[in-house]
């Protein structure tokens, strides 16, 4: 079974098992959840190279330029979502082809943000997160969404339904 990274606030790493995970086929998605995979765990870690792996992606995807904006949003994003989290956030190690939870949540987020859902389900994907439905988190999962459509870069709306059947 894949295993989990479960990163706190304290930068504490435990293993465990995550029971769901899933495949994201679509190349925006994926860009999404490995970005948020990538930039949590190096904030967690220290580990520069995580970090250097979310920009080498985007720039394959978006171009140099574009990967710059995108990136600048994203790590604001993530650090946003770390430090505002009530809870621990799990991400899967950065060379598994599948996503967890919080990844699947994180790039419904952004969705929900660029397809302008309902507010509801918006402050639905921050709570799934363990963030309040406000402030700087969702000011910055704006900005991300926005860099990502000025790059010609819109998620999937069927990534919403990952909040949807998470909230049950």
């Amino acid at each position: 079974m894949t295993q989990a990274l479960r990163l706190g606030r304290a930068g504490s790493r435990r293993r465990w098992d995550v029971p769901e995970r899933h495949l994201i086929c679509g190349r925006t998605e994926t860009l999404v959840g490995l970005g948020f995979r990538c930039w949590m765990a190096g904030f967690q870690t220290g580990d520069i190279s995580l970090w250097q792996r979310a920009w080498q992606s985007s720039a394959e995807v978006l171009g140099t330029e574009q990967a710059s904006a995108v990136c600048g949003a994203f790590s604001r994003w993530v650090r946003a979502v770390r430090d505002h989290s009530s809870r621990e956030l799990e991400v899967l190690p950065s060379d598994c082809p599948l996503f967890g939870r919080d990844e699947c949540v994180a790039i419904a987020l952004i969705a929900a943000y660029q397809h302008q859902a309902c507010p509801a389900l918006q402050a639905c994907a921050m709570t799934l997160l363990g963030c309040e439905p406000r402030g700087k988190v969702a000011d910055l999962s704006h900005t991300v969404a926005e860099r990502l459509r000025g790059a010609d870069h819109v998620l999937a709306a069927s990534s919403l339904e990952h909040v949807v059947r998470l909230a049950r």
